[in-house]
């Protein structure tokens, strides 16, 4: 048995420190990252929407989008505090994030099934995306509550609340970098490869989900476990909603949810 003298290196090797200083840049970088992947992605979509002259978009993907703007924000105001040393601002404004999470858990499906109803039986028509939309949020809403289920244990929180929040912008930066990547990519095409259409869809997002566990290994020589569960759960997801997204039985099933 080990002495308590030769014990106490030991565990102080395993531990995982909560704090590093070089992790107050990796979240100020992944965050600007982020906010660029959004308003480049759906910036472009917007314009282009304008410029095209087309009919105005429904209500609740005006609500859906004030929602994430201002849960993106938030979290934008969260790192900003941290690196103020601000803790008890953080957690007051974290409780009313976490309210944030339900009111995307619900205005998130609601905006799939409107958008996906009034696009049904046009050119842009595709029932089958729906797996994609509602699994992102179900990515999201997972590491989002085992985030704050873990608040008080620091690491696996700020791991699991970016991780969190790369699920939800895979959107953004898809609309951003997909085409290029979709261009890049030599053995498929979307829809009709998996890999194809996984890539063009989390390419981006998962290399910077990768890119944590990088710094993890140079600045602590570890991973973190909630951080390799979380990159389990996100990436599962992923595969599973763009398995369903490619797979035929799947259709029926997408519109008979659409009530078609």
């Amino acid at each position: 048995m080990f002495s308590d003298a030769a014990a106490k290196p030991l565990r102080t090797r395993l531990e995982f420190a909560p704090t590093h200083p070089a992790d107050g840049s990796l979240f100020l970088i992944y965050i600007t990252l982020i906010w660029i992947g959004m308003l480049l992605g759906f910036g472009r979509e917007i314009a282009q929407h304008i410029a095209n002259n087309d009919p105005p978009y429904p209500m609740i993907l005006h609500v859906h989008s004030a929602v994430f703007a201002t849960w993106l924000v938030a979290f934008t105001a969260q790192i900003l505090l941290v690196r103020a040393e601000k803790p008890a601002l953080h957690r007051r404004l974290g409780i009313a994030m976490a309210f944030g999470v339900g009111v995307l858990a619900i205005v998130g499906p609601l905006t799939a099934y409107t958008i996906q109803n009034l696009k049904f039986g046009t050119p842009h028509s595709d029932p089958a995306f729906l797996s994609v939309q509602l699994g992102d949020l179900i990515g999201f809403v997972g590491l989002s509550v085992a985030g704050i289920v873990l608040r008080r244990q620091v690491a696996a929180h700020k791991r699991l609340m970016m991780l969190a929040i790369l699920q939800l912008s895979t959107a953004g930066f898809a609309r951003w970098l997909g085409g290029t990547i979709s261009a890049a990519y030599p053995f498929g095409y979307w829809g009709q490869s998996f890999w194809a259409t996984f890539l063009i869809l989390h390419l981006t997002n998962d290399v910077l989900a990768l890119g944590i566990g990088v710094h993890d290994l140079l600045t602590r020589g570890r991973l973190h476990p909630a951080y390799v569960m979380g990159v389990v759960w996100s990436f599962g997801w992923q595969v599973t909603h763009v398995s369903l997204y490619l797979w035929p039985a799947w259709l029926p099933v997408a519109k008979m949810l659409l009530g078609h």
